[in-house]
């Protein structure tokens, strides 16, 4: 009996939390800090960073996260979000989204879908600088941003595969977004073969690519790439002609 309260319990904090994000989804935010949220109309969740100082009245730049892969439970974009990605990109200013992949992975229909219809909410309820877009991911989410980024140049600005596999077409596509690829020399789990072979590809028909590979790290020691990922700033930057 015991047992069963205690699911009946934590079945309706999951349900009221749910209501509660979805409400301050809806209606947008502008403290700075983390957020957890609810896509309106969904049960797909995200995490949304706001920087400090966002007022709304000047619009800023916005990038996007794709999480590692694993048993998604709720908010698990955070935790790449928290770890790597926003310490490491903070200077930049930006407000940042994580999704949590409701379709197992990134590199597809689906999780195509749902990123998009993610990115235009809050391109609508948030001043975003629409020239001023980066996609980002590690791992799972390395692979999901070569995938996405292929498919959706006009969206986002540039993007920056971590630790991920590059599709089977990656290196015959015409990217006309800049890309930042790293890799550790280590990694047995995402090797940097295919990485390496579509960069060659990408950098002997002139596209704008730049790949940095990170000796003696391999695939879990995620800490080891957030300095690497902080001094893509400039290169950011750039792509954006700030």
């Amino acid at each position: 009996m015991k047992a069963l309260l205690a699911m009946v319990l934590v079945q309706f904090l999951v349900v009221f939390c749910a209501v509660q994000a979805q409400e301050t989804a809806e209606e947008g935010i502008t403290a700075s800090g983390f957020h957890e949220m609810l896509l309106p109309g969904t049960n797909r969740r995200y995490t949304l960073v706001i920087p400090q100082g966002y007022s709304g009245e000047v619009a800023v730049p916005l990038v996007v996260s794709l999480h590692y892969g694993g048993r998604v439970t709720p908010f698990y974009g955070r935790g790449l979000l928290e770890t790597l990605i926003e310490p490491a990109l903070r200077e930049l200013g930006a407000i940042f989204i994580a999704p949590d992949s409701a379709a197992d992975d990134w590199a597809n229909f689906q999780a195509e879908e749902h990123v998009i219809q993610l990115l235009d909410h809050v391109m609508e309820l948030y001043s975003i600088d629409a020239s001023k877009t980066l996609l980002t991911g590690y791992s799972m989410g390395g692979r999901g941003t070569w995938y996405l980024a292929a498919r959706h140049q006009d969206r986002f600005k540039a993007a920056l595969p971590i630790a991920g596999s590059p599709e089977p077409d990656s290196g015959s596509i015409d990217w006309q977004i800049p890309l930042y690829v790293i890799h550790g020399a280590l990694d047995r789990v995402i090797p940097l073969g295919p990485s390496q072979a579509v960069v060659n590809q990408l950098q002997s028909s002139g596209k704008p690519i730049e790949f940095i590979v990170l000796d003696g790290v391999s695939h879990y020691e995620i800490p080891q790439y957030g300095q690497h990922l902080a001094k893509a700033i400039p290169w950011v930057k750039e792509a954006w002609n700030e």
